[in-house]
């Protein structure tokens, strides 16, 4: 999981795979003029990306999910975002398992979690064996945010 925000984008960006400065470039040239909900592709299904609108819900309502599939970065455009976060326990299993087509499994929260305030600017990496909580908070809140979904397959080179 990596931690970051656009502000310091420039000065950390030589210590992340290429394939992660791809992702953080098109989240930069997305959110001058965010479009609206949907998908915005950007190398297909190798990455794309999904703009959200939803509104947050509580801790005690979310479930957490993990993708063996894609890579999550997570981009906050507006709101406040909790984003619970921990790494994938020995033992630990699904409440729903892995659906590959939807290239997601749920998981109860895990004892370990470690929870994440997002605020606009901020992005959040996940990788395979992250399991993370998205889209909490106070509510009323609506949070705006991008993910962009790249495939593994591309951090082979």
């Amino acid at each position: 999981m990596i931690l970051g925000s656009l502000a310091t984008w420039k000065d950390n960006q030589r210590f992340d795979h290429k394939v992660i400065a791809e992702a953080i470039e098109a989240i930069q040239s997305i959110v001058s003029n965010p479009p609206s909900p949907g998908r915005v592709e950007i190398r297909g299904d190798e990455i794309y990306v999904s703009v959200m609108e939803l509104e947050a819900k509580p801790l005690e309502e979310q479930v957490a999910e993990k993708h063996e599939a894609y890579v999550d970065v997570h981009y906050l455009i507006e709101g406040e975002e909790i984003i619970g976060w921990a790494p994938l326990g020995e033992g630990e299993e699904p409440v729903k398992p892995y659906d590959q087509e939807g290239d997601y499994a749920l998981y109860p929260p895990s004892k370990d979690e470690v929870l994440l305030t997002l605020k606009p600017g901020m992005f959040a990496v996940f990788y395979p064996n992250d399991i993370h909580r998205p889209a909490m908070g106070v509510q009323p809140l609506t949070i705006k945010k991008l993910v962009v979904k790249i495939h593994v397959d591309l951090f082979k080179s």
